[in-house]
C-alpha cells in the first residue's frame, strides 16, 4: 500500500477551509488545472466557501476544467450537472467549454466515448472526493472492479435516485488522476477510515483502490479519525530489542549521519532523520561527492554540484545541516588515508556528537566500507584520553539488509515523517529516475512492519504487538573513550 497523507481538522468547517486552501493552492500553481468533482451534500459547503474565497483572494478560475465525476441517467434531465452548475461552475466564472460532464440527453455510447477520449488527452490533476461509510465511491459499491473504465453503473438504491442506471468515471480512471483530496467528517466514518490508512487491500472495497495511488491527501476531523488516534502503540525494550516511537524521541542531542554517497541518508534512515531533527541537531556527514553515479550528459563538475544541490533540497525536507567533506578515498580506490580521518575528525570536534549513524558492519559495498571505517577510526582518537560516549546507530540499506537477529533497535514510523523520507529521497531525480529508490526503501519499511512486529517481539505464530506502519531497523552500540566508565 501507499502512504495517504492525513491532514488533521477540528469539525467540518474547518475540513471545508483546508480543502480549499489545498484546491487554490493547486489553481495558483497551474492554472489550467483539472479537476474532478461530484454533486455530492457533502462537498456543498466546500463549494460555497470556495467561491467566497476565489472572489475575495481574486482567484482566476477562468481557465481551470472541471471534470463531473458521475451523473445520473433521467431522461432530458442532467441533475449532477445542473447542481454544479448552480453551486460551483457559475459562482467560480467557469466557462462551459470548461466543463467535462454525461450529458444524459445524448446517446449514452457516445457520451461515454467522449468522456474517455477527453481524459486520455488531458488526464485529471485532482480528484476531489468524499469518504462513504462503506467504502463505496460514487456509484461503485462493493464488488465493483478496480480495472473499471467510464461508463453506465446500475444504481443500487433506484427508489433515491429515481432510474436504474447511471454513468461514473472508472476506478481505474481515478487511480491515473495526479492527486486524490479525500475528506472526512464523523465518527461513523471512523472504521472505514481506519481501514482505509492501516488495513490490507481489499480488492472488493471500491475505496480500497486509493490505498495503491501513491498521491492521497485525507483531511478529517476527529471523529472520523478517532480509531486511528486511540491505538496504542508500545516503545521502549520489549524482547530485548529498544523501540523509539515518535513519542519518544530523547531532545536535545547532537546526531553526524554518516552518508557514504549523497543519496544513502535519506534512503537508509531518512523517516528517523525526519523524526529527531525536530528536537535535536542532525548533521548529514555527506562523505563523497558521488560523481561516478552516471547522469547523461554530464561533466564531472557537473555531476558533483547536481548531486550537492539534491543534498541540500533533501536536507531541508528533513530538516538536517549538509556537510559536504568530498573525502580522499572515494578517489584512490577506496583507500582510506590520513586525510580522510582528519577530515571527519575536524567534524567530531565541531559537533561533538552524541549519536552517530553509519553504515552497519555486514555492508559489504566498498564506499560504505570505507566510510565505515573512516568514521569508527575517527570516532576511537576523538573518544581516546576522555570520558566520553557516543551511540553508534548501524543502519540498513535496501542493498545491504539485517538477518534476523542483527538487529537491536526499531524505530517506529508514523505516516507523516516517512512521507518526508520519500519525499527527500524524491528531490534525488538525478538517481530515481534511473533506480526507484523510493519505491525500493518504502517497500522494505512496509515490509519491516508486517514482519518484525511477529518475528522479534512476539514470535512466530503469535499475536504481534501494535507499531507504526513503517519501520527502520539499527543495531545500537556504544564507542567509549578509555576513561569512560564500562557497561
Amino acid at each position: 500500500m501507499a502512504p495517504i497523507r492525513i491532514i488533521p481538522a477540528r469539525d467540518e468547517e474547518n475540513i471545508e477551509q483546508k480543502l480549499v486552501t489545498l484546491i487554490l493552492a493547486a489553481a495558483a500553481e497551474k492554472p489550467d488545472l483539472i479537476i474532478c468533482v461530484f454533486a455530492g451534500t457533502p462537498a456543498f459547503g466546500t463549494y460555497r466557501l470556495l467561491s467566497q474565497r476565489a472572489r475575495s483572494e481574486i482567484a482566476d478560475f477562468s481557465r481551470v476544467r472541471f471534470v463531473v465525476f458521475d451523473e445520473l441517467l433521467r431522461e432530458g434531465s442532467a441533475p449532477f450537472r445542473a447542481v454544479l452548475e448552480e453551486r460551483l461552475f457559475a459562482p467560480l466564472g467557469v466557462p462551459a467549454e470548461n466543463v467535462v460532464a454525461f450529458d444524459p440527453r445524448k446517446d449514452a455510447g457516445g457520451e461515454t466515448a467522449r468522456i474517455s477520449s477527453a481524459l486520455s488527452v488531458s488526464g485529471i490533476d485532482i480528484a476531489l472526493l468524499s469518504v462513504d461509510s462503506r467504502g463505496h465511491i460514487g456509484f461503485h459499491v462493493t464488488g465493483s472492479g478496480h480495472e473499471s473504465r467510464a461508463g453506465i453503473l446500475p444504481v443500487e438504491n433506484q427508489k433515491r435516485w429515481g432510474t436504474a442506471r447511471a454513468f461514473s468515471l472508472g476506478l481505474a480512471d481515478l487511480s491515473k488522476a495526479s492527486r486524490i483530496i479525500l475528506f472526512a467528517a464523523g465518527r461513523n466514518l471512523a472504521e472505514i477510515v481506519q481501514r482505509l490508512t492501516e488495513g490490507s487491500f481489499d480488492p472488493a472495497l471500491p475505496i480500497s483502490v486509493l490505498q495503491r495511488h501513491g498521491n492521497v491527501t485525507l483531511v478529517a476531523d476527529g471523529g472520523a479519525l478517532s480509531r486511528i488516534e486511540k491505538v496504542e502503540r508500545i516503545s521502549g525494550f520489549h524482547s530485548g530489542l529498544f523501540i523509539m516511537s515518535a513519542d519518544t524521541v530523547p531532545a536535545g542531542r547532537r546526531a553526524v549521519v554518516v552518508s557514504p554517497h549523497p543519496d544513502d541518508a535519506p534512503i537508509s534512515l531518512g523517516a528517523t532523520i525526519a523524526m529527531i531533527s525536530q528536537q535535536n541537531r542532525v548533521v548529514s556527514a555527506v562523505m563523497s561527492t558521488g560523481h561516478r553515479s552516471f547522469i547523461y550528459g554530464t561533466q564531472r563538475g557537473e555531476r558533483i554540484s547536481l548531486r550537492e544541490a539534491e543534498v541540500v533540497r533533501e536536507s531541508r525536507t528533513l530538516g538536517a545541516e549538509p556537510r559536504f567533506l568530498r573525502l580522499p578515498f572515494y578517489d584512490s580506490n577506496y583507500e582510506v588515508s590520513e586525510r580522510d580521518l582528519e577530515i571527519f575528525g575536524s567534524l567530531l570536534a565541531e559537533i561533538d556528537p552524541d549519536w552517530v549513524f553509519l553504515p552497519h558492519h555486514g555492508d559489504s559495498h566498498p564506499a560504505h566500507v570505507a566510510s565505515r571505517r573512516i568514521a569508527g577510526e575517527a570516532i576511537r582518537r576523538f573518544l581516546a584520553g576522555t570520558r566520553k560516549t557516543i551511540e553508534l546507530w548501524n543502519y540498513e540499506g535496501p542493498w545491504a539488509l539485517f538477518n534476523r537477529g542483527d538487529f537491536n533497535t526499531i524505530v517506529s514510523v508514523p505516516r507523516v515523517p516517512f512521507e518526508r523520507k520519500l519525499q527527500a529521497i524524491r528531490v534525488h531525480e538525478s538517481q530515481v529516475t534511473r533506480t526507484p529508490y523510493d519505491v525500493a526503501a518504502e517497500s522494505l519499511a512496509r515490509l519491516r512492519a508486517a514482519l518484525v512486529p511477529e518475528s522479534a517481539l512476539a514470535g512466530f505464530g503469535a499475536q504481534p504487538p501494535r507499531l507504526d506502519p513503517y519501520l527502520e531497523l539499527f543495531f545500537r552500540e556504544t564507542a567509549r573513550g578509555e576513561l569512560a566508565p564500562g557497561p
